[in-house]
């Protein structure tokens, strides 16, 4: 087991590599944006997207949609957002050689950071747990009959269609 000496060693080293791949993804992100931008190009997103397992790849994706010029498809891969494209100006308005680098210097000094507004600990503590809930209810159930506690259900079935149906609804 490490001592509290070797621990805080290995979280100053985590909050050091965290600062550095944060500052890589935003780098990566707004030169995507431009390559985006000027050559309609998206595959890097795809790659990104890949390799950023155990990220928060939701704000990535959220910062991709509100800056990047394209939009994630249901087949997990990016395609240009060619309304945003086309309702975007860069440079002198021309559509011209270097408008991505335009774009570029714009995100990197304008826009959010992707990883912005991050959940505090409350907000993922109050986060509704439908799993949680569900297997709690099985407990409770558990724990009447060993008591002999009488247990009503009208119309269990129609209230199963009904969770099933907003489960399902809320995984979409």
């Amino acid at each position: 087991m490490l001592d509290t000496k070797q621990l805080n060693v290995k979280i100053a080293g985590v909050k050091k590599s965290s600062t550095s791949i944060r500052a890589n993804v935003q780098t990566i992100l707004c030169n995507i944006a431009g390559h985006a931008y000027e050559h309609g190009r998206v595959t890097a997103y795809d790659k990104l997207f890949e390799a950023s397992k155990g990220l928060n790849r939701k704000k990535i994706v959220s910062w991709v949609h509100e800056y990047g010029f394209a939009r994630l498809d249901a087949d997990g891969t990016f395609k240009v957002n060619k309304k945003m494209k086309s309702e975007t100006m860069f440079g002198n308005g021309a559509d011209e050689k270097d408008s991505g680098a335009f774009v570029v210097e714009y995100l990197t000094t304008e826009s959010n950071d992707w990883w912005a507004d991050e959940e505090s600990a409350q907000a993922i503590l109050k986060a509704l747990d439908v799993t949680s809930s569900i297997l709690g209810l099985v407990k409770r159930i558990d724990k009447a009959v060993e008591k002999g506690q009488e247990i009503e259900s009208e119309d269990v079935q129609g209230a199963l269609r009904i969770l099933g149906a907003k489960v399902e609804s809320i995984a979409a």
